[in-house]
């Protein structure tokens, strides 16, 4: 396992690409110091006018902006009616009624309250939580049934309600360093199918829970690229075209909005911005489990952030890593297990399986134990 030499992700972190030794998103981030975010708010206003005359006749709405309920989806709500002056519909795909918490509710009230359409989706309950079972089975991961549903959703809703424009906040590649969602340039997001979330294992195990295949396609399966050309949709990244674009900000100005936040669980969590995953709790098991798997999880995210941003060093990242990737407590994985219907002794003889054992060790009553030391190299 390599790290890169700017910040603190991993070569094992899916669609990763090095170059001298340096991830993707600090390449790009050291290229873009250079470039005011005035120019860039000029390239997307034009990248948006193009959409507009493309698609001739304007409807009730202009676009569509995919919310949860969170920090960002907030802040994009606002920029795109405030700032890019434009008529959005909020799309929520939301979580299952049993899955969803009241903050997560009450931020999408929030939402309603502050002006904007909302629509909201959710998957049949009653084989939701078989389908995360299924999931964290076949891919440990908790929540891979739900990922897939919430972004298939916006683009169903858009080619159904012939909205050619959808915006989404932060660009994957340039993020966190996802190489197979890399579109033409910063702010096209025409390749978010290749997400790993959204290809890896296909769809037949949804199908073999599901059985109604119209289901499957109506609430899971992202739109293919022939669809997207048909009804001339495009996606576009808005984190590229402002210049404060990051997970503290956004926790800022969306609790300023009258966002309800999770401070103080850090200890709980992992979450060192106490604003991550405020609509559900069950990702924050997924977080634990890509640290068993490869070697980080959220804190090293939110951490690689604040490097780039100059906010703080790799050596004092490092030890914040040390205390809080892979957290995850108790209760989290007890309310999962109760959702699904296993015992904590199954959960983990399931998360076991998915552990990484060349970086990590399993110990008999105890979770896996890290082998390597955070930002050195590490050869088993």
């Amino acid at each position: 396992m390599k790290f890169c030499k700017k910040c603190l992700t991993t070569d094992l972190r899916p669609n990763s690409h090095f170059e001298d030794g340096v991830c993707i998103a600090c390449k790009f981030s050291e290229k873009e110091k250079s470039v005011t975010s005035s120019i860039k708010l000029k390239i997307l206003q034009n990248k948006i006018q193009e959409n507009i005359k493309k698609r001739g006749n304007r409807g009730n709405y202009d676009c569509i902006v995919g919310v949860s309920g969170g920090k960002d989806s907030t802040r994009q709500a606002h920029w795109v009616r405030d700032r890019l002056g434009l008529r959005p519909l909020l799309i929520c795909g939301a979580y299952p009624p049993k899955q969803m918490t009241d903050i997560g509710a009450d931020n999408l009230s929030n939402l309603v309250e502050m002006g904007f359409d909302l629509m909201l989706v959710t998957p049949a309950p009653q084989t939701a939580s078989q389908l995360a079972l299924e999931s964290f089975k076949k891919f440990g991961n908790v929540n891979k049934s739900t990922e897939m549903s919430l972004f298939a959703t916006v683009p169903r809703v858009a080619i159904d309600l012939k909205i050619n424009m959808i915006f989404w906040g932060e660009n994957p590649a340039l993020q966190v360093g996802d190489s197979a969602v890399e579109g033409v340039d910063e702010f096209d997001g025409n390749s978010l199918r290749n997400l790993n979330t959204l290809t890896e294992g296909g769809i037949d195990w949804i199908e073999d829970v599901l059985g109604d295949k119209r289901y499957l396609q109506e609430h899971y399966i992202y739109p293919n690229q022939i669809e997207f050309e048909k009804s001339k949709i495009d996606i576009f990244y808005l984190g590229p075209a402002w210049d404060d674009w990051s997970n503290d900000s956004n926790s800022t100005y969306a609790s300023l909005q009258g966002l309800t936040m999770r401070p103080g669980e850090e200890n709980l969590t992992g979450d060192i911005t106490n604003a991550s995953m405020l609509d559900e709790e069950f990702t924050n098991i997924n977080m634990m489990l890509k640290y068993y798997k490869f070697g980080f999880g959220r804190t090293t995210d939110n951490i690689n952030e604040r490097i780039r941003q100059g906010k703080i060093s790799r050596e004092e990242g490092i030890e914040v890593v040390k205390k809080y990737d892979g957290v995850c407590d108790d209760y989290i994985i007890s309310n999962f297990c109760k959702y699904v219907g296993i015992s904590e002794n199954e959960f983990w003889d399931i998360a076991n399986r998915w552990v990484n054992q060349d970086i990590f060790e399993i110990r008999d009553g105890e979770r896996p134990r890290r082998k390597f030391e955070v930002g050195v190299d590490f050869e088993s």
